[in-house]
């Protein structure tokens, strides 16, 4: 089984997949969790499917991927929060949901043990809907709960102790059959539209999104929403339907697909909009150069947007790293052109940390890049987190021009 730390970690970094594994090691915790607080078991799962849309989404905001558990929990609380608050939904409780019975399962007895299960403490309930339904050891469970063990132990003792003993043996049977691992469409509904957007399968995406229209707003972890992924990605068919399905692009996401006059109106309607961050925490001039939006890029710089903006987002790129980091060669120039701190070094971990505009072209081929940097006061001698310098980079990359340019200039 993959590590807690190392799935966070390629999730991060946008491995759906690995997200995936994360969605289904974690949807019954969340589900039981979300029906301990709304007493609903269809209402539980919609907290659960935002909450795994919210985490996907903020996945850059967690320091510590050991702590992905707990952390996890709380936007699963804040779902059910944002539920509780929603007096007009309809609601469904669970022992009125009609999915078929467990074989050998008594109704009644199903009600006497949910009824039984509502009337413990709160902090009983808990435990005992995380443990039975969840079917995870007690350290899971106080590692969700950010509880030691031993009051994990001692809560589920209490709780047997109130229960009735002839409902001890079907507290397991009945809570088991709902959880929503008894099938894998919970956990496939989160990342399937990402992928077959990226792919620009137009009808597989039309299905998901008959299935839940929730997925319009999915995103992953740089952001990267079905739509970005349409657009950019070539496929026009796709961008359409999705339009028509009711799409509207937010500031952020009009800068990511060029979008110029929605980009203009937004700013209209709120210039405070101009330096604001993306919920990944991105500036919307970094996008817009990130996807080679040439006419977005001027756009928001003719008014007044900060061609230094640093991300907010772990990497702490600036607009001219993320121009480099998307190949758009001509977005990087016209940055450089206004002004770019060409000096600037990106932060997170891995082989690029610390690499500043000179060392993404020394690695990554882009000689057109070299003479304006360096015009521009670009540093030579400039080091990256595993002390390589421009040309070290270069050389290690098998840039035989690029290492020759920069030895010529006095590089070491």
């Amino acid at each position: 089984m993959d590590g807690l730390e190392s799935l966070v970690e390629r999730a991060r970094e946008g491995d759906a997949d690995a997200y995936g594994v994360l969605v289904r090691r974690f949807q019954d915790m969340a589900v039981g969790y979300g029906y301990s607080i709304l007493r609903d078991f269809h209402l539980a799962e919609d907290a659960a499917q935002e909450a795994f849309f919210e985490a996907y989404r903020n996945l850059s905001q967690l320091r510590e991927p050991a702590a992905f558990a707990g952390w996890f929990r709380r936007i699963v609380f804040k779902q059910c929060d944002r539920l509780t608050r929603r007096h007009t939904v309809a609601t469904v409780p669970l022992d009125a949901v009609h999915d078929p019975p467990a074989p050998g399962s008594d109704p009644q007895m199903t009600h006497e043990v949910l009824d039984a299960i509502h009337e413990l403490p709160e902090q009983e309930r808990v435990v005992t809907l995380l443990f039975y339904m969840s079917g995870y050891t007690m350290t899971e469970v106080g590692g969700f709960l950010d509880l030691p063990v031993s009051t994990v132990k001692g809560r589920l003792h209490s709780a047997r102790n109130r229960l009735r003993a002839s409902l001890l043996d079907s507290v397991g049977d009945g809570l088991r059959s709902r959880r929503p691992s008894r099938n894998e469409d919970f956990a496939r509904a989160v990342v399937e539209l990402l992928k077959a957007a990226r792919a620009g399968e137009a009808e597989r995406v039309r299905e998901l999104l008959r299935a839940d229209p929730r997925l319009l707003v999915a995103r992953d972890p740089m952001g990267n929403t079905a739509l970005i992924m349409a657009v950019n990605g070539g496929h026009e068919a796709l961008a359409e339907m999705l339009f028509e399905a009711g799409v509207v692009p937010g500031f952020h996401e009009a800068a990511a697909i060029g979008d110029v006059p929605r980009l203009q109106a937004h700013l209209n309607r709120d210039p405070g909009l101009l330096d604001s961050f993306s919920p990944e925490g991105f500036p919307a001039v970094a996008l817009a150069a990130h996807f080679g939006h040439l006419d977005s890029v001027r756009a928001l710089l003719d008014r007044g947007a900060d061609v230094n903006r640093v991300a907010r987002h772990r990497l702490e790129v600036t607009p001219l790293h993320a121009a480099l980091f998307g190949r758009h060669v001509d977005a990087a120039l016209l940055l450089i052109e206004q002004g770019a701190d060409v000096n600037a070094a990106r932060a997170g971990t891995g082989p690029r940390a610390g690499w500043t505009a000179l060392h993404y072209a020394a690695g990554m081929g882009f000689d057109q890049l070299v003479r304006p940097l360096l015009d521009r006061g670009a540093d030579l001698m400039k080091q990256d987190e595993e002390g390589r310098t421009p040309l070290q980079v270069a050389t290690g990359a098998n840039q035989h021009t690029i290492a020759t340019m920069l030895s010529e200039r006095g590089a070491k």
